[in-house]
């Protein structure tokens, strides 16, 4: 394919599109774009922090926003550590692939497994408190996977969907590789397992995915304050509750922070403290993950510990950054010679927003860069243009336009039609029209 002369977005364009398309892919899945480089870094093990970032206890740390996955802050984001519960985030993403996929429902009512209940389940585990012989609707085993963070909850979806916890962690990890999150793996779907790896700049880039994909898990599970559960509907015959019982969100940002409708919180003593956490304000929404996190040897100390790091890390992402999406006219439908179809449509790679400091609002201006025709035969998700966004003189965001569908080079009459029109063009223009058929 050639590309006519349309300004910056024209033929050079072309030179590089066959090489980059393979890195495009995983934006094309996600509808989303992950950048390589984070905005502010601490080094690796580094204790250093930019101006303005808070110390915090937790050893790994990345700062996103949800609009346009630049990260604001990170450190050492590719540690490895068990992300303890946050595995369950995972869980909850493989259980709306079911839903959606029509092989599981909301509603359908599962009797639990004893095998699933404690104390099979392992000593010390935070549980939901399901009971053998329970009939427990998807829902709610979901809610109690979420929001108390029931590793029985977990276990009798996994059993549900793939007969065990083992073949359950392989559809997690085969997820994870199809979304190109290679740094991601689980050996069970609850965070009891030390085994279970991930590091902060990958899962902040699922928690990502994770918004954008299910955006009703945040107001149908992570944002509860509490559940009731069991309630009376639940009783069995050797388990007769008298009244519902409340359990409370485990994630105390839910209820403290201005804005937190997610996600997740998660211990072992292998790990320490982690917590994957997003809140939006005024249209500008942050996903932050802690790992690593810890204050002394007590539970209820580093939990308190986790709740003030996240405070000041997203107080820090909100006073410095918000999310601003510009008026941009309709993209341009391209003409393509010598194509099948004369006319060829465009498409981003990701959302048309970006996230600056606020002082930098007045200044922000978008452009769309793209050339006046292509030359077929086109791929679909061929890069072909470029929306850039910039602030006075220094641009802070491009966003990739790229072939909304492919397009066929033409039979011989299109070609010898098309190859007079182009003639015809490159007259009248003044191009160079040693390239025509």
């Amino acid at each position: 394919m050639k590309t006519g002369r349309g300004g910056r977005a024209g033929a050079s364009f072309h030179a590089s599109t066959r090489a980059r398309f393979g890195g495009l892919a995983l934006a094309l899945v996600l509808g989303l774009a992950f950048p390589p480089l984070p905005l502010h870094a601490a080094g690796r093990g580094s204790a250093t922090s930019p101006p303005g970032v808070p110390a915090v206890s937790a050893r790994a740390v990345v700062i996103m926003d949800q609009a346009t996955g630049s990260i604001l802050y990170a450190k050492s984001p590719d540690l490895a550590i068990p992300p303890a519960s946050l595995t369950k985030l995972v869980m909850l993403h493989v259980v709306y692939l079911e839903i959606a996929a029509g092989r599981l429902s909301r509603d359908e009512l599962l009797t639990i497994d004893a095998r699933d209940c404690s104390p099979f389940v392992p000593f010390g585990s935070t549980l939901m408190y399901l009971a053998p012989g329970m009939r427990v609707s998807v829902i709610d085993l979901m809610r109690g996977a979420a929001v108390v963070s029931g590793n029985d909850a977990a276990f009798a979806l996994a059993r549900r969907v793939s007969g065990s916890n083992e073949d359950f962690a392989r559809l997690m990890n085969a997820e994870m590789m199809r979304l190109g999150l290679d740094e991601l793996h689980f050996v069970e779907p609850s965070g009891l397992s030390e085994k279970n790896q991930v590091t902060a700049r990958q899962f902040a880039q699922f928690c990502r995915y994770y918004i954008a994909a299910h955006p009703e898990s945040l107001k149908e599970l992570h944002s509860l304050g509490s559940i009731e559960f069991p309630r009376l509907e639940h009783a069995t015959a050797s388990f007769k509750p008298k009244v519902g019982i409340i359990q409370r969100n485990k994630n105390n940002l839910i209820a403290d922070y201005l804005g937190c409708d997610g996600l997740k919180t998660g211990y072992i003593f292998e790990s320490g403290f982690n917590l994957a956490a997003t809140a939006s304000r005024e249209g500008t929404r942050f996903v932050m993950v802690t790992l690593g996190g810890g204050s002394g040897s007590s539970a209820s100390g580093g939990g308190d510990q986790r709740v003030r790091d996240g405070t000041r890390l997203l107080d820090f992402a909100f006073a410095g950054w918000k999310t601003a999406s510009p008026a941009l006219p309709p993209f341009p439908v391209l003409r393509a010679w010598y194509g099948e179809e004369p006319r060829l449509a465009l498409q981003a790679t990701s959302p048309l927003a970006v996230t600056i400091p606020p002082d930098q609002l007045s200044d922000l201006a978008v452009r769309v860069e793209v050339p006046r025709y292509v030359e077929a035969p086109i791929k679909a998700g061929e890069k072909l243009g470029e929306v850039v966004y910039t602030s006075g003189s220094r641009v802070v965001r491009r966003v990739d336009l790229v072939a909304a569908k492919a397009v066929e080079r033409g039979n011989f009459f299109t070609v010898l039609k098309d190859s007079t029109g182009r003639l015809i063009e490159a007259i009248l223009h003044g191009e160079d029209r040693s390239h025509l058929p």
